[in-house]
């Protein structure tokens, strides 16, 4: 780039601070800079210029860890997380109940195929309540599965006691759909609770210690 002028010169240096120049073009120009007086007072401001903007003091943020965490669902296992190994006795008493019903015991107005379905579900529920037990950060996920079935299970409990086509007794076995609900409710964080009811977050330093499970 022979016979480079000021105008040239300064376009390939501020494409050079851009990282879009080429060496041949950023030589040439370099050399002019040097040589050039008013080029070079140019280039010391606009280098200067480009690490202000680019190298600044971090602007405050305001401390919005206790909305977040309001808005999150951490959690809460309970005092001595009781609440984990309430859900982990639910879950393998259904377990236990559901595995006949797996292997195709059929109940008085239903097939073998049919109630091979019925214990698959039960079965895949118990499993997903273990899990739960052992990561709690995934109860909010369950959360609708477990609440959904409990007041299905629920309704029709109710509506088959009312025509009288089971027996109470014969509907007790659906306590657990709801205490497995109510558990992972808690664990949940008690989402819905409402806000003067809920208790105050805690810090979000506590925030890796709950989701050390999660690996």
């Amino acid at each position: 780039m022979k016979g480079v002028d000021c105008g040239l010169a300064q376009e390939v240096l501020s494409a050079d601070l851009d990282g879009q120049a080429g060496a041949l073009e950023v030589r040439a120009a370099k050399l002019h800079r040097d040589s050039c007086g008013p080029c070079s007072a140019w280039f010391d401001d606009v280098s200067l210029l480009q690490r202000r903007v680019r190298v600044r003091s971090a602007e405050s943020v305001p401390d919005l860890s206790g909305v977040i965490l309001e808005r999150s669902h951490p959690p809460r296992p309970g005092r001595g997380e009781w609440v984990r190994y309430s859900l982990v006795v639910v879950a393998l008493t259904q377990l236990v109940i559901a595995l006949p019903d797996l292997i195709a015991r059929t109940e008085p107005g239903t097939t073998a195929h049919e109630s091979r379905h019925i214990g698959a579900m039960a079965v895949a529920l118990s499993l997903g309540l273990l899990y739960t037990a052992k990561v709690p950060t995934r109860a909010y996920g369950i959360l609708p599965i477990t609440a959904a079935l409990a007041a299905t299970m629920l309704g029709s409990a109710i509506f088959d006691g009312v025509r009288g086509t089971t027996p109470i007794l014969g509907e007790s076995v659906h306590v657990l759909e709801l205490v497995s609900f109510v558990l992972v409710w808690l664990l949940a964080g008690r989402p819905g609770t409402p806000r003067f009811m809920r208790r105050k977050p805690r810090s979000i330093a506590v925030i890796p210690d709950r989701l050390d499970e999660v690996a």
